[in-house]
């Protein structure tokens, strides 16, 4: 009998203690469900099936939309199916709905019920307020989703807007909070698929989901590490392949597993689009990162008077979405231009030995060109009520946007084109490039059109629309070394409608009672098919290759046998393996010598599961 190795690792080598946990009385919904994208008369509504231990073939599964959480006034239903190519994940476009309804969800497969979801249309016409919480960039290994609890707890948004790195890409950090799965740096389709998939094990994450519609874009995390159209800092072709090949994968699994519409079918790296809040706003959605972004023009810091960094030619958003959002922001009859995107758009500079430098060349600071355009056509075309939505940074920022005629005046506003509001992250360590300046009165000293910084909390930022003006709450999670609930408020900063500036607000907003329908609960995971001794959440690939890697969930540390077997029992080669832990273990089966073929996989602990395996 042969011993197993830990996708390449000894056994030897520790388990984190924090690791995911399945809910297995969800089976085969495991990963809850989602929706995203909402339009006036549509949303994307989301799950994904964990099929049957003996099940590789395609799953039925249906859908209803209700008005109500009991299902008694059932508004859209229908069947689809889903496979492996899709890893098994199902998106459903509901259309025919009413403008600004919240409407509740529900899947079926195999006999089961999904857990019930709500969502929400946007609303068309007349629109008095919108309240968004705003996310980015969610280690899973740095901490656990407690400001994803409290944003539900809240139950006073609308929607959910996340701009970016809702997964990492990197393998396992020695001073982390709970492990990361696959444990590994993520490269290939399959694991770019079990990184998500171990994300989507998270409570407090599908209980937001489930509460929320979210409207999403992708980072560099999602991809690589300060990636670009041709690359990444975190990405080596000599030793990890095309990038072309890994972008390929990352756009693939992005698209299975968040509750995303193509706003082009024919283009996967197409994410800008655009949501109407009824005459209230426009929220203008944009991608820095992948489409048109030139390479970065140096290592941080970087005088800003380089030549290469002030290369005119040099692109951010690229021609094609360029075009696209100075259409938008110059068409729309919106009373807010809204923009959400990845890098901080504000100036962030510090004085060094007598030169001026820029700080972090990966933000719009290292494509001043393309800042200037942007500002310049807000301004030359006069278009007021411009606000703009940052992730990235893992800090706290309100910034006026100092680009307009004439000097800034950090006492008046003069000269501010814009504000930003830039959230904190969930989790994800705090930006360490500031270096020596990395003190919040030294940042507004060196940079005045700075009103707010805050280097060291984790939470999110509550934007509050109304016609008057526009507010930046920040809300910052009591901890994220335990998965307790609980928040402190940060300060408060707002922008009146026909003014481009800052001014501090007393204190956080507050939504009416009653803002929102009740929240949904958690499912409960009581049932007695938590006892299971072993449970496969995952085969990938399946069918495989050379290898596929096992998901597998034991509520307890156990001894398992895995054998794989020909279609008619016979053994070909077993293997033991302990998991050290209950959680969720991921092992790598090689399938090297292994003919093409339907085989099954044995796995026996306290008791045994059979599943079907591919060989192609």
């Amino acid at each position: 009998m042969k011993s197993l190795l830990l996708l390449g690792l000894a056994m030897a080598q520790p388990t984190h203690p924090n690791r995911a946990y399945a809910r297995l009385s969800q089976a085969p919904f495991l990963h809850g469900v989602a929706s995203g994208d909402p339009l006036i008369d549509r949303v994307i509504i989301w799950t994904r099936i964990t099929p049957p231990q003996n099940w590789t073939g395609s799953v039925s599964v249906g859908w209803e939309v209700s008005e109500n959480p009991a299902f008694t006034s059932v508004v859209a239903s229908g069947t689809t199916t889903t496979d492996a190519s899709r890893d098994y994940t199902v998106k459903v476009d509901v259309a025919g709905l009413q403008p600004g309804r919240w409407y509740y969800y529900r899947f079926t497969a195999f006999s089961a019920v999904s857990p019930v979801g709500r969502t929400r249309t946007l609303p068309s016409g007349s629109s008095s307020r919108l309240r968004i919480a705003v996310v980015s960039c969610s280690d899973y290994q740095n901490g656990f989703y407690t400001a994803y609890e409290n944003i539900v707890l809240r139950n006073d948004v609308d929607l959910v807007l996340h701009l970016g790195d809702y997964i990492y890409e990197y393998g396992p950090s020695q001073n982390s909070v709970r492990s990361s799965e696959p444990p590994r740096e993520v490269l290939t389709l399959e694991d770019y698929r079990i990184r998500y998939s171990h994300y989507r094990l998270d409570s407090s994450l599908q209980w937001l989901h489930q509460n929320y519609p979210m409207i999403a874009v992708w980072d560099d995390h999602e991809l690589a590490n300060d990636a670009w159209t041709g690359g990444a800092e975190n990405h080596n072709p000599s030793t990890e392949g095309p990038f072309i090949e890994r972008r390929a994968a990352m756009l693939r699994a992005y698209h299975e597993w968040l509750p995303f519409r193509m706003p082009d079918p024919n283009d996967s790296l197409r994410l800008w689009r655009s949501f109407t809040w009824g005459d209230l706003a426009e929220l203008i959605m944009l991608d820095t990162r992948h489409y048109g972004r030139d390479r970065q023009a140096a290592s941080s810091p970087i005088n800003v008077n380089d030549p290469n960094l002030n290369n005119p030619n040099r692109n951010l958003l690229g021609p094609t979405q360029r075009t696209w959002v100075f259409d938008r922001l110059k068409s729309s009859s919106a009373m807010w231009k809204v923009i959400g995107q990845q890098v901080m758009v504000a100036p962030l500079r510090a004085s060094l030995l007598g030169n001026t430098v820029v700080l972090n060349p990966d933000q719009w600071d290292g494509y001043p060109a393309e800042r200037r355009r942007l500002m310049d056509t807000i301004i030359q075309n006069n278009i007021n009520n411009v606000v703009i939505l940052t992730g990235d940074i893992h800090t706290s920022w309100g910034n006026d946007l100092p680009f307009g005629p004439g000097s800034y005046n950090s006492s008046t506003g003069a000269g501010s084109t814009a504000v930003e509001f830039v959230t904190p992250s969930i989790t994800s360590a705090n930006a360490a490039f500031l270096g020596n300046i990395s003190n919040p009165s030294i940042v507004i000293s060196q940079n005045p059109h700075v009103k707010y910084v805050d280097l060291s909390r984790h939470g999110y930022l509550l934007i509050d629309v109304t016609p008057q003006r526009v507010q930046g709450d920040w809300y910052y999670a009591n901890t994220i070394s335990q998965p307790t609930p609980g928040e402190a408020p940060g300060q408060s900063w707002y922008v009146q409608a026909g003014e481009r500036f800052l001014r501090r607000a007393s204190g956080p907003t507050v939504a009416p009672n009653g803002y929102n329908p009740p929240l949904l609960p958690r499912p409960s995971s009581s049932t007695s098919v938590e006892s299971a001794s072993v449970f496969l959440l995952g085969v990938y690939p399946n069918p495989a290759q050379s290898y596929t890697t096992l998901q597998l969930y034991t509520p307890t540390a156990q001894s398992l046998e895995l054998t794989l077997l020909t279609a008619e029992g016979r053994k070909i080669v077993s293997y033991t393996i302990q998991t050290p832990s209950a959680g969720t273990h991921y092992y790598q089966l090689p399938l090297e010598g292994v003919p093409a073929g339907v085989f099954l996989l044995q796995i026996k602990g306290a008791g045994t599961a059979i599943y079907r395996l591919v060989k192609q």
